[in-house]
């Protein structure tokens, strides 16, 4: 070749390697073929034997796809290549398999039960990717019929989105899971960490019965530290004395000291929801208007730390009036006198607390609440 030619050459070679490089892709023909090796005798060199069954698989691959495997097949642990998995579901497994061999899942076919398992294998594997997507899942799905089983899972498995969004569920919707059979089958440590929170929106005295029902079904359990979390001072002396009394799972000498405090409105534990910036006013079940009296019952306690009142645009007058607050309609808490002009606006301030009921008392002999508006609202900055 003379000087020329290979010159060409040069050239040719730098303008080729210029050029995009093509490069076909056959993936999904050769995932279609390793999946086919799963659970297969064909070139098998392991067993694993699950719930009795022998389940063929090959080390190559369960080592290249997973450092779980990778430790047990070739960490020096062991040359043993028939390995059973005694605490390990069958169905779950073979779902794992399935990931690894494949690179796919159809979550779809799955129930909620299934997912739980097929996740707890999948932490324990350490397959980050699959949990994730198990996760997602499990949160598009709650439901009060498995958000106690999903709680549970994302406890034990350190799901830290998982569980709190597993806790909000049930904050929210408190009465229909404890009346849900499921509810039953809370582990101890779940069921505390629900009862501490002070967002667990629910009748206290419906609470009490629940972990009274919940005691009866786990006997082998100490009930102290969970009715410990009950907030007994919130439930009616009447239903201390008969309800609570009579359930042998507090101490009857108890019952008078949990009475003396609930005889006394100051600082007692009210559960509470907070929307900040939510005007709560309109989440009203019942709203009372007489001549000299407004009576709002919001449909839940809620956290807030003002109230708004405004009249309408085409009236003016001067409103005297008095503004209380309650939980129980029992004990009222009075934030003062105040006397502003219709139409301004006027705010009502105070320390943030629990609140179920507003009461406007009006002074004057006139009636002027058919022209007002009432908001109740926790501050967006608290």
């Amino acid at each position: 070749m003379n000087s020329h030619e290979s010159l060409h050459s040069l050239a040719a070679k730098r303008r080729r390697m210029a050029q995009p490089q093509r490069v076909h892709k056959f993936g999904e023909g050769v995932l279609a073929d390793i999946a086919r090796l799963c659970m297969n005798d064909l070139y098998s060199d392991v067993s694993f034997f699950v719930e009795d069954q022998r389940i063929s698989g090959h080390c190559a691959i369960l080592a290249t796809r997973c450092e779980y495997f990778r430790a047990m097949l070739f960490g020096g642990f062991t040359e043993e290549r028939q390995i059973r998995l005694p605490e390990v579901p069958l169905e779950a497994f073979k779902v794992i398999l399935g990931y690894l061999y494949s690179g796919t899942m159809s979550i779809s076919t799955l129930d909620v039960d299934a997912i739980l398992q097929v996740l707890s294998l999948a932490n324990l594997y350490g397959l980050p990717e699959l949990e994730s997507v198990l996760t997602e899942t499990l949160l598009e799905n709650l439901e009060v019929c498995n958000v106690c089983a999903i709680l549970d899972t994302a406890r034990q498995y350190s799901m830290e989105d998982l569980n709190m969004k597993s806790l909000n569920f049930i904050d929210t919707n408190g009465a229909q899971v404890m009346e849900d059979d499921f509810f039953l089958m809370l582990s101890k440590e779940s069921l505390e960490e629900v009862l501490r929170r002070d967002t667990f929106i629910a009748e206290e005295l419906k609470i009490f019965q629940a972990v009274h029902k919940w005691s009866l079904h786990n006997p082998d359990v100490d009930i102290k530290s969970v009715v410990s979390l009950v907030r007994l001072p919130l439930i009616k002396v009447e239903d201390l004395v008969s309800t609570v009394r009579r359930s042998g799972i507090v101490d009857p000498n108890n019952i008078f000291d949990v009475i003396d405090k609930a005889t006394k409105p100051e600082n007692l534990p009210y559960r509470a929801r907070q929307s900040p910036g939510v005007d709560v006013a309109l989440w009203v079940t019942r709203s009372i208007v007489t001549k000299s009296e407004i009576l709002i019952e919001l449909s839940f306690w809620h956290m807030i730390n003002y109230i708004n009142i405004a009249g309408l645009r085409n009236s003016t007058y001067i409103l005297d009036c008095i503004v209380e607050i309650s939980c129980d309609m029992t004990h009222w808490v009075n934030l003062g006198s105040f006397t502003f002009s219709i139409p301004t606006k006027m705010f009502v301030t105070f320390a943030r607390r629990p609140v179920r009921f507003i009461r406007i008392k009006q002074l004057s002999r006139k009636n002027y609440f058919k022209d007002i508006t009432i908001s109740a609202l926790l501050s967006t900055d608290t």
